[in-house]
């Protein structure tokens, strides 16, 4: 998922803040919203799939809830790749929120399941006028199959990401994978733990994240093995970094995201697990998988290696290209700076939405999310918020300077739409935030 970043300046930064603590977003409870919901109910009702496939109609309102107020129905955007056809039905949004409804058909197959991985992400320009949070977070997954269409209704979201009214969302997906397992073992050629001083690859030589060490040059020690059609070895062994490597490299295209490992056992000590982990990278166009392993070649007499185990996807992923951009309509919202403490955490920003509640807080040690919260409306009722928490987590404002400031954004759906004025206080942790 691309993440997009503005680094601004701290002069910038003030003028910013001070143009923020006088801004209040305006309410626009009228009529058009009444006619958006009217809009939203005939799509629902009279849309040409959703006639035909009354359990997606249904998916997309119970999806939906009690805010088909605030969405908005899209019509009108189809796109379509390798026999898969995506047509956008639905968006929710606030400043901090897009949530995407698409329905996926197979056009020529039955490729798809309900229980599928699906891989699709939002990006969008980040508004200039907010200040950076990087630690937004984003997926998809099925809401739900209809096996004799052969569709399913997908829901994709990005949250925590600062983005204004009206601004242009770029929504993308490329593969689709039915989650169906195998697993598989094969002799290990136990001899090859031995090799030393193979090389690793550098920095420069693969993009991607790596974990705690490069993996090895591929195809320094090529072996073929015997009861699986998937894969190979490619290079075994301790590498550069003195650390044991098992590298397999992928023979045809179902699954490289799981690639052979060992489990290993050291008789000094039962309860060791050296093996560090394992990841997926691609080195000139083939996709290789890498088990890395704590220890030395002194320690190979008092450990025992299992068999190499592969535990890998049954079908290949749907593969292909499927984007559209669609422009989102925010929901109203009222923005505060309290500046209150909340258990170390200065809380300088909540914004509240007609569904739900987001708060910005300088605290890398404190995160609100997840903590006993409620919210108090002016008639005085409570709204208990904890078990609706979407996003709780820190990030540091530069991505590309990991020393720069960082900032807590934690965030809150409603269980229904409410005006945002009749907020009057919120509570993290039995600390009161007032708003009014």
């Amino acid at each position: 998922m691309a993440m997009q970043n503005i680094t601004l300046s701290p002069e910038r930064r003030a003028a910013i803040l001070q143009q923020a603590r006088s801004h209040r977003a305006r309410l626009r409870w009228t009529a058009a919203r009444v006619l958006l919901a009217a809009v939203l109910a005939a799509l629902l009702t009279f849309s040409a799939l959703a006639a035909a496939v009354p359990a997606l109609r249904e998916a997309l309102k119970n999806a939906l809830g009690s805010f088909s107020e605030q969405s908005q129905p899209i019509t009108g955007v189809v796109v379509e790749d390798n026999g898969i056809e995506m047509r956008a039905v639905a968006a929710l949004s606030s400043s901090n929120l897009v949530r995407v409804w698409v329905e996926v058909q197979d056009k020529t197959g039955d490729r798809l399941s309900e229980d599928m991985l699906v891989d699709g992400w939002i990006d969008y320009e980040q508004d200039e006028q907010a200040l950076v949070v990087t630690n937004w977070i984003g997926g998809a997954h099925v809401i739900h199959y209809d096996e004799d269409s052969r569709t399913a209704l997908i829901e994709i979201d990005s949250i925590g990401r600062p983005i204004a009214d009206g601004a242009e969302v770029d929504v993308s997906f490329s593969s689709f994978q039915p989650s169906a397992r195998a697993a598989e073992t094969v002799d290990f050629p136990r001899e090859m733990l031995s090799v030393t001083r193979l090389k690793n690859l550098s920095k420069e030589d693969i993009s991607g994240t790596i974990y705690d060490t490069l993996p090895l040059v591929p195809e320094q020690t090529p072996y073929e093995l015997e009861g699986t059609n998937h894969a190979r070895l490619s290079s075994v062994g301790f590498g550069e970094d003195g650390k044991l490597h098992i590298q397999s490299v992928f023979t045809d295209d179902a699954d490289h995201w799981s690639g052979f490992y060992s489990d290993a056992t050291d008789s000094r000590d039962p309860n060791a697990i050296p093996l560090l982990g394992g990841h997926s990278f691609q080195y000139n166009g083939t996709w290789y998988y890498e088990a890395v392993y704590d220890v030395t070649p002194n320690d190979l007499p008092y450990l025992t290696f299992s068999n190499l185990t592969r535990d890998y996807y049954v079908n290949a992923a749907v593969k292909g290209s499927w984007h559209f951009t669609i422009s989102v309509e925010t929901a109203d919202e009222v923005v505060y700076h309290p500046n209150v403490q909340v258990g170390g955490a200065l809380v300088e920003e909540i914004r509240v939405s007609e569904i739900g509640v987001s708060a910005r807080s300088a605290s890398e040690g404190t995160v609100l999310g997840h903590r006993p919260t409620y919210a108090m409306t002016k008639d005085g009722e409570k709204l208990y918020l904890t078990d609706n928490c979407i996003e709780g987590g820190w990030g540091v404002d530069d991505m590309n300077d990991p020393s720069s400031a960082g900032h807590a954004h934690d965030q809150w759906m409603f269980d229904e739409p409410l005006d945002p004025s009749d907020i009057v206080l919120l509570n993290f942790d039995g600390v009161d935030v007032p708003l009014q």
